[in-house]
């Protein structure tokens, strides 16, 4: 019996490399960038809800963030606050508020270093927009580029689904401690 140059082992192997590099050749194909957002209404004044965003630590009230390790920096409230951390699971990262509008918005960036150096960026804003009825409208919208990574290229596929779910999560989080603080 004649045996070919390649044994079954070489074989499944040799496919399965051969699908990995597929698999990584198509992630680097995948967009890397992706948005997500989340509205919602508070029964508060523009003024009571701003106060749980002009600054870190009024996002760390309704916000998830790494465990232990931060350091805070710049003015306690308004652009140019931050925190900064280092943190074994989730990376060596900042936040930032980069501006308040005279209680009608805040915007913030977020820099996560990840695998290998490539730095994830997420950049936000949340609108306060008074109601007729006393209450204030909220919009939050992110968008964010997770770098040039054939693993990443398929997390941004979806990523606007689930930060959206996210988001929403934190209004609803953001209402409740607005209504308890009253």
């Amino acid at each position: 019996m004649m045996r070919g140059p390649f044994g079954p082992g070489t074989i499944v192997l040799g496919g399965g490399a051969l699908l990995l590099f597929v698999a990584l050749g198509i992630g680097l194909l995948l967009p890397t960038e992706w948005e997500a957002g989340a509205s919602g209404t508070i029964d508060a004044t523009p003024a009571e809800v701003l106060v749980f965003l002009d600054s870190p630590e009024g996002w760390q009230a309704w916000t998830p963030w790494p465990e232990g390790g931060l350091v805070r920096s710049g003015p306690e409230r308004g652009g140019g606050a931050s925190i900064r951390w280092e943190d074994a699971e989730v990376g060596s990262g900042s936040f930032t508020i980069d501006s308040v509008e005279s209680g009608r918005s805040v915007s913030y960036s977020v820099r996560v270093a990840g695998a290998g150096g490539a730095v994830m960026r997420t950049d936000g804003s949340v609108s306060i927009t008074p109601v007729a009825d006393g209450g204030v409208s909220i919009r939050w919208t992110e968008t964010g580029d997770l770098g040039r990574n054939p693993i990443m290229g398929y997390w941004a596929l979806s990523m606007e689904r689930a930060q959206s779910v996210e988001m929403a999560k934190g209004l609803d989080r953001l209402a409740e401690i607005v209504r308890a603080g009253r």
